[in-house]
């Protein structure tokens, strides 16, 4: 196999490949990390994706040898000397990652991306902003991701800042929590503060943001939403943990126990899975601040600086191909699960995708569609050396 010192890529191939269909050596190979942290839709670990992906891409290209990994015990935010993104991308040991680009600015410093050619208006205009640097385009997108809010109240709609969003869910039904989410953590509760700030300076640029002293008017609109959280023991669950790294908000949500959600638009995916009979919710773009001014975070696929000639060219076919609508389709819509699996409800940074079919007709994506106009993208550069020093002030400040 191709990937040196792989185990456990090693083990997925030997796994495809019998004694009798060697792999041919004349195939160019192609190595690739895609990003982990989306729905399992087939629930069995994204080998059905994997598996689709690879076998559409060569039979575009059977001159090259595609090899795709779904693995989210790899931290690809890691951008540590001798870390993981230091390993694939800066050592070269895969040609194509998918990333967050909240860490674009650091892999581009460190010289372990390439620049890569980007068509213009392909991409929303938030994420072609997102992937480039000093000028240059260093990623192809793929993903957008944003807060939203999920809700079954009918006057969601009218809610226009954190205030009015809480009164809206607390009225609803008063005795449910008003609105269930997870801030904990040093990435996510910096970013949800960096969307309040967004809400409240909608013309400001968001960098600033990343500065300490906290921006007072954003804090206080913040603030009375994340204490909206808080039960009648005085915990909050939004804030201690509780609700972090599993499906309890969600669940709380689908069942009634919360009258809104706030999260990535493709949690839906795990709220109607813990509860199929539930009804489709409304959707806005959550206020956080004193106003609304929808912020995204984009991720794109990056080539390692050390795929340069054929290679290069090959990882650009494997990025035209991933930007392809119909290859979006497949994977925001549950293409590689069985029929009638519910679809991931990943926001696709394709402008194409909103397009044509099935998301032209599906009232979840046009929602996000209509919420997306106008949207800016967190910053690319500053995030991740400044998260631990904006959690602790937010931590400080809430608690």
């Amino acid at each position: 196999m191709h990937w040196k010192a792989l185990p456990w890529v090693l083990a997925l191939s030997l796994s495809a490949c019998s004694e009798t269909d060697p792999e041919p050596q004349d195939r160019r190979p192609l190595a690739v990390v895609l990003f982990p942290y989306i729905p399992d839709a087939a629930d069995d670990a994204f080998v059905s994706l994997m598996r689709r992906l690879e076998a559409d891409f060569e039979r575009q290209h059977p001159d090259i040898d595609v090899d795709i990994v779904f693995d989210p015990n790899m931290d690809v935010y890691d951008l540590s000397e001798g870390g993981m993104l230091s390993w694939l991308l800066g050592n070269g040991a895969a040609q194509v990652v998918e990333i967050d680009t909240l860490i674009m600015g650091d892999l581009v410093s460190k010289g372990w991306v390439r620049p890569v050619p980007l068509t213009p208006g392909d991409s929303h205009p938030a994420a072609e902003q997102a992937v480039t640097v000093s000028g240059q385009s260093y990623g192809v997108p793929t993903y957008l991701c944003s807060y939203v809010v999920y809700s079954h109240s009918p006057d969601l709609s009218s809610a226009s800042d954190g205030a009015s969003l809480v009164r809206i869910l607390t009225d609803f039904a008063p005795a449910a929590i008003p609105l269930a989410t997870n801030y904990s953590g040093s990435w996510t509760l910096p970013s949800s503060y960096l969307d309040a700030w967004a809400d409240t300076n909608p013309s400001g640029e968001l960098s600033q943001a990343l500065t300490l002293p906290l921006d007072a008017p954003t804090l206080d609109s913040f603030e009375a939403v994340v204490k909206s959280c808080e039960i009648e023991s005085g915990r909050n669950p939004c804030l201690d943990g509780t609700f972090a790294d599993n499906t309890q908000a969600e669940q709380n949500f689908a069942f009634g126990h919360a009258n809104g959600f706030m999260g990535y638009t493709e949690r839906l995916f795990f709220a109607r899975k813990a509860n199929p009979n539930m009804a489709l919710p409304e959707v806005i773009s959550v206020p956080l601040g004193t106003g609304s001014a929808p912020t995204v975070f984009v991720d794109a696929l990056v080539v390692s600086a050390q795929c340069t000639g054929p290679c290069a060219e090959d990882a650009q076919a494997f990025t035209d191909f991933m930007k392809d609508p119909a290859v979006r389709s497949l994977i925001a819509f549950s293409g590689d699960a069985p029929q009638g699996t519910t679809p991931r409800y990943l926001l696709q940074a394709s402008q194409d995708f909103y397009q044509q079919e099935p998301a032209r007709s599906d009232p979840m994506y046009q929602k996000y569609r209509a919420f997306l106009d106008g949207a800016r993208p967190y910053p690319n550069q500053g995030f991740p050396e400044n998260r631990r020093a904006l959690q602790a002030a937010l931590l400080e400040a809430l608690q």
